[in-house]
């Protein structure tokens, strides 16, 4: 199937979306509300790039009605920059109703920053920008509020100098596993825009496949015609080295694995590790590296998330 794409024509100006936005209510009838969340670990070099945009010209105009930042461990000034810049800052090990996670990656840090947010759409965006600007937020928003059958939007890009996991692992995986999101440009993009009430019935990876597994998840669930994509034209950001790709792909890997033995009703293979290993310096030397193969439960099925949503309904 195709699914639903977005192409890169003028984003909506401020205010006409905040029009639009604000004929929308939720199933219950209260406003609607839009959530920023950006994960970041010392991104002091360009959390105020990918802020201060965002804040000057979608908050102001009541696009959004918040910037969360969810700071995981940085030890440089990360925190105190996305403050200053105009976000809500949230400290990861004291958040949500779960404070220990060890291993924590990048997607227990979104799990957390669902649960901290108000938001009833939740955008996602990565701190670590090298050139940013708001009309990337604005252009994941239009589509969720204008056509109520889209659960989950992803951006793609026309330059971007990434990609060489989604090339070596994810395009594969989804050629064998979910034929139906061949389409998708580039599925493990850290920009996302989803309706909170999805988010909140999935199952969140602690580390890199989180960003595949949204997307596996809300296809078996809802069905391809559930997501669609939109060109945000260009992406710079900063980029891993080799050994942190080759982590990344094996976390996809055994994730994408994990989801089609449990769709089945399949236990895991009782030999399956949880390290990446590779070559030595020396002639048969092998390295050992732990991978995170952790997950976190469906915010949905926690005891306390009827009470944070009737409290976040208070706000």
């Amino acid at each position: 199937m195709t699914i639903k794409t977005f192409l890169g024509s003028d984003a909506d100006p401020p205010e006409d979306l905040a029009a639009v936005k604000a004929a929308r209510t939720t199933d219950s009838g209260t406003p609607l509300r839009i959530s920023v969340v950006v994960p970041a670990r010392n991104c002091a070099a360009t959390i105020e790039g990918v802020v201060t945009p965002v804040v000057k010209d979608l908050l102001t105009a009541r696009v959004i009605d918040e910037v969360v930042v969810v700071d995981h461990g940085s030890s440089d000034d990360t925190a105190r920059l996305a403050a200053g810049a105009g976000a809500r800052v949230v400290d990861f090990p004291t958040a949500g109703p779960i404070t220990d996670i060890p291993d924590s990656g990048k997607g227990s840090v979104m799990w957390k920053g669902i649960w901290a947010s108000e938001g009833d759409i939740v955008v996602f965006i990565d701190g670590d920008h090298l050139r940013f600007d708001s009309s990337k937020v604005s252009r994941l928003i239009g589509p969720l509020l204008r056509d109520p059958s889209l659960h989950h939007v992803r951006a793609f890009y026309d330059h971007y100098g990434g990609g060489r996991t989604t090339e070596a692992m994810a395009r594969p995986v989804l050629s064998l596993l979910h034929p139906e999101l061949a389409g998708m440009r580039q599925p493990l993009s850290g920009e996302h825009a989803s309706r909170r009430t999805t988010l909140a019935e999935l199952v969140f990876p602690v580390g890199w496949g989180t960003e595949f597994s949204i997307l596996d998840q809300i296809s078996r669930r809802h069905g391809a015609e559930a997501i669609g994509q939109v060109d945000l034209r260009y992406k710079e950001h900063v980029k891993g080295d080799w050994a942190h790709i080759s982590l990344q792909a094996f976390e996809l890997l055994y994730v994408a694995l994990r989801n089609e033995l449990r769709a089945q009703g399949q236990p895991l293979p009782e030999h399956w590790g949880s390290v990446v290993m590779t070559p030595g310096e020396r002639p048969g030397e092998v390295v050992r590296r732990a991978a995170r193969t952790a997950e976190l439960p469906p915010l949905m099925g926690l005891p306390g998330w009827p009470e944070r949503e009737r409290e976040r309904s208070r706000h």
